[in-house]
């Protein structure tokens, strides 16, 4: 019986080493600044709500003729399997500020089962997005185009850009689960 006992705090010691290494082998691209935004329900959003939480993040418009829709798709997919994971929280940042005012942000976001207590949907100041989308997260220049990447990026519970992961190629979602649950299972 004592060592039953012993072995389930040295198990579990194991197990959260083995979570903390494989955290230490993703790349880190470098940390998201603070940034306040307007959710699809006009509601201030600030990004200090992220802290402690693993986060995806992606960059979509509205009236995106291509490839918004399926990002969106694979978005509401991943949210269904993160359902009810306090830690994890997903965000859609709109790149066109100016058309997806939060009434039309939300229409689109109810369109893919959006948005949830975990999965928030935002806009705001053509300048935070700029920042976000190219200086911050390297997907692309939202200024007078609408040039941005088809990739989830996430992020880990420090506010650090962890990775990239192809939403067409179809290793990317499996890979995203799979970093997004060693970034669950870190401590801060």
């Amino acid at each position: 019986m004592a060592r039953a006992l012993f072995a389930v705090p040295v198990i579990a010691v194991v197990v959260l080493s083995a979570c903390r290494n494989a955290a230490t082998n993703l790349p880190d691209y470098g940390s998201v600044p603070a940034f306040q935004m307007t959710d699809s329900d006009g509601r201030s959003f600030d990004s200090r709500s992220l802290k402690g939480k693993a986060w995806v993040a992606d960059f979509i418009y509205t009236n995106c003729p291509g490839p918004c829709p399926r990002m969106t798709s694979q978005m509401h997919r991943l949210q269904q399997r993160v359902e009810g994971e306090p830690e994890v929280r997903l965000i859609s940042i709109s790149v066109d500020p100016a058309r997806d005012t939060p009434s039309v942000l939300n229409a689109f976001a109810h369109r893919f089962g959006g948005p949830t207590q975990q999965w928030t949907f935002l806009t705001g100041s053509p300048e935070t997005v700029h920042d976000l989308a190219y200086a911050t997260f390297h997907v692309g220049d939202v200024i007078g185009r609408m040039d941005h990447s088809t990739k989830f990026a996430l992020v880990d519970k420090r506010g650090h850009i962890r990775g990239y992961y192809s939403t067409f190629d179809q290793d990317g979602m499996p890979a995203l689960l799979r970093d997004l649950d060693t970034l669950r299972n870190t401590a801060p």
